[in-house]
């Protein structure tokens, strides 16, 4: 998926003919303070339309935007999506589904579980009842951790473990010592998913911690386009007057 992107240009050589020929040297600087302030509304456009269309959006997501300024020999500016990341998604992965509509990209813990023959190729994961979300509404992280290391080796770890483990694991606090395992408990009749086993003395309870569905398919909500079109058409003759009158003050006569 290409980089969604806004762009703003200007040609200053079809207003050369309308402007004083002692400000054509400074037109380039001009065109490119009014491109860089028409960009920055946009961006700030931007920002609020995400605040406004996201349930609780991380500070991850609303980092995920830049301005890539102009310059007097560039008169290009752009509001793009980050697509460097040291840790986590690209926000081209995850907010442009959001913008264009289409299925949701493929998250980590699904291409870990997919390569270990745990979750189907056509298949992505939600939260279940029984997940920890953090304050975003997202699953925990720490969780997924615990996920991963107790699937490593199979679907089942609970299976694996010998007498004395367990009897370790009963004399901690059953709930916070849950034992993760895919399949579909009760004979089958639960839907497929990660599920979490909690051992008590008197027996063990199964709560659903990520379940297992058909692709999510989103329908378009974060206008990034329209956003980016409309901000700028109001915004870009506002600023190019105010840099040209700017011009003409600091002009050496």
């Amino acid at each position: 998926m290409s980089n969604p992107t806004f762009s703003l240009k200007v040609d200053t050589s079809q207003l050369d003919a309308a402007i004083d020929d002692h400000l054509q040297d400074q037109l380039p600087f001009a065109a490119s303070v009014a491109l860089n302030r028409t960009g920055n509304a946009v961006m700030a456009a931007e920002l609020k339309t995400m605040r406004d269309v996201f349930d609780r959006p991380t500070p991850y997501t609303m980092n995920a935007l830049y301005v890539k300024r102009a310059t007097k020999t560039n008169l290009l500016v752009q509001v793009r999506y980050k697509d460097d990341t040291f840790k986590g998604t690209s926000a081209t992965k995850y907010l442009a589904p959001q913008a264009e509509g289409g299925d949701r990209h493929v998250k980590r813990i699904e291409a870990l579980l997919r390569a270990r023959g745990l979750l189907p190729a056509d298949m992505y994961v939600v939260p279940g009842s029984a997940a920890k979300l953090d304050a975003f509404g997202n699953f925990s992280r720490g969780q997924y951790s615990q996920i991963l290391a107790q699937l490593q080796a199979s679907r089942d770890r609970a299976q694996n473990e010998t007498g004395q483990s367990r009897k370790r694991r009963r004399r901690r606090n059953p709930s916070a010592d849950a034992r993760f395992f895919v399949g579909r408990p009760g004979n089958g009749s639960l839907p497929p998913g990660v599920w979490a086993r909690y051992r008590f003395a008197s027996g063990y309870a199964v709560r659903p911690i990520l379940m297992f569905v058909r692709a999510p398919h989103y329908a378009e909500r974060f206008p990034f386009d329209q956003v980016g079109d409309d901000t700028a058409a109001a915004t870009f003759p506002t600023e190019m007057a105010a840099a040209l009158q700017m011009a003409v003050k600091t002009r050496r006569r």
